[in-house]
């Protein structure tokens, strides 16, 4: 994950030239269509319900109850429409004041200046669009398997607790390409680029520490000795074509849910018929590798030190720093070059500090500025 962190210091110095009297301010985030019980809960985790037209910034989260879905757009032209029974804080957006910041915000075609914006999804689905980033903004999904950066265009990101514990993240990119980090895993960044699905299987926080609680305990019983070795085998990551049947639920839910352009539909539901099915796919069996040619399994050692640890700040319970280890693919190769991104280097920090850096440094440098006086004269 080295590329990611150098890539966020170099929107840290990118940024500040250019910034002799604007600074990174709270963006704002508009509801488009809100179906069904949507709640907004603040950062004083007061509830209240949100409709469409409402208006909110950073640091709140948003819940969506059964059969029940909403569309935000951000400020910075880009929206995420989650789908039932999902929770979403927008923890982090700001961006650069800017004359093309206009509302309503659906009908922004880019992003207008650098921003900040860090998403997490505790539970559920959300389906993104994230239109033309500016080359200096930053825009990330964090869920407590794994985090995702956002390179565009359409994407979804999901993660969701099963019954036995076990918390499983699918990352599809339909348009544009995503990388996205497995925090159990070494085997660092994955590219998933257009038309691709990304899907793995870790314990949730909740699972490991009771698991951990159980292996400890006097006399523990067999079951829970048999899930501790389970939980410690390799993380598998597959990378396969998006299944047809998931392509045209997402342009589906978008037609129904969204303000999208109708355009965005009908492209999406074209790629839909060029998609290999799932049982194509998986002709083994939804457990099994994909066939070869419509994707593999990455297959990485599990992190050491983490099946203990409980998470208690509801953030990702991963190491702060990871090495590509000795990940193959199934065929027993090494990661197809392309697919791996660079690992991360010892001692690298964590997103949440990277951000938090950057939009301290750049308020500083901005405010220092300010203050200087321009001397007149000769």
């Amino acid at each position: 994950m080295n590329s990611f962190f150098k890539y966020l210091g170099m929107v840290a110095i990118a940024l500040l030239p250019a910034l002799s009297s604007a600074a990174l301010q709270s963006g704002k985030v508009q509801v488009g269509n809100a179906n069904g019980t949507v709640t907004l809960i603040d950062a004083k985790a007061q509830r209240k319900p949100l409709a469409s037209g409402a208006v909110f910034q950073e640091g709140s989260k948003v819940e969506t109850g059964a059969d029940s879905s909403v569309e935000l757009v951000f400020s910075n032209g880009s929206s995420v429409l989650l789908t039932p029974n999902t929770l979403l804080e927008v923890r982090t957006f700001r961006q650069i004041a800017s004359a093309g910041i206009t509302s309503p915000y659906r009908k922004m075609e880019k992003d207008p200046s650098p921003s900040v914006t860090e998403l997490e999804v505790s539970r559920g689905k959300i389906i993104g669009e994230a239109r033309k980033l500016n080359a200096l903004s930053v825009f990330t999904v964090k869920t407590p398997a794994g985090l995702v950066r956002i390179r565009g265009t359409v994407f979804t990101v999901e993660y969701r607790v099963g019954a036995d514990g076990v918390g499983r993240i699918v990352v599809d990119c339909v348009r544009g390409s995503v990388e996205t980090h497995i925090f159990s895993s070494d085997a660092g960044p994955v590219l998933v680029e257009p038309g691709m699905q990304l899907a793995s299987a870790i314990a949730s926080a909740a699972l490991i520490n009771n698991v951990a609680q159980s292996a400890g305990a006097p006399k523990a019983a067999t079951p829970s000795t048999v899930t501790l070795d389970k939980l410690s085998q390799p993380v598998r990551i597959i990378l396969c074509s998006i299944p047809a049947e998931d392509m045209t639920a997402i342009a589906a839910f978008i037609a129904a849910n969204s303000t999208l352009p109708p355009e965005i539909v009908a492209t999406i539901n074209a790629m839909a018929q060029a998609m290999p099915s799932r049982a194509q796919i998986f002709a083994d069996g939804i457990d099994g590798a994909p066939v070869k040619g419509l994707g593999f399994v990455i297959t990485g050692a599990q992190v050491t030190g983490t099946l203990a640890k409980e998470d208690k700040s509801n953030a990702p319970s991963g190491p702060t720093s990871t090495t590509t280890g000795g990940s193959t693919t199934s065929d027993g190769s090494a990661p197809v070059p392309g697919i791996m991104a660079s690992a991360a280097a010892p001692g690298t920090t964590t997103l949440d500090a990277s951000i938090k850096k950057i939009t301290d440094n750049v308020q500083r440098m901005v405010e220092a500025k300010q203050l200087q006086v321009t001397p007149s004269g000769g």
